[in-house]
């Protein structure tokens, strides 16, 4: 299960290289830098919560194991959300149609 994990991790790792990439070099630098420490980041600590519930799971510590999927799952959702902001994936787009203005 841990080589699953361990290859789970670099194909994730490397698809969100790739998904960043061509959105991340447009912007200004601070923002550009600001959007790859977040990556790393939020990596860091979903990865360190999988091999944390992985390792708890395990050896039967039920009570930690949930605790860790609670922590661990909820800084990587606000760390992803904060991330998907900053890259434009979610947010208010106002376009605007020409053919609804008109009266």
């Amino acid at each position: 299960m841990s080589i699953v994990l361990i290859f789970l991790f670099g194909i994730l790792f490397l698809a969100g290289i790739l998904c960043i990439k061509p959105r991340a070099t447009k912007d200004v630098m601070w923002k550009t830098v600001l959007v790859w420490a977040l990556y790393g980041i939020g990596n860091a600590v979903l990865w360190m919560g999988v091999s944390f519930v992985y390792i708890n799971a395990s050896v039967g510590h039920a009570k930690a194991t949930s605790t860790a999927i609670f922590l661990f799952g909820g800084i990587a959702v606000v760390v992803a959300v904060i991330l998907a902001r900053l890259l434009g994936f979610i947010g208010n787009k106002k376009v605007n149609d020409n053919k609804s203005v008109q009266a």
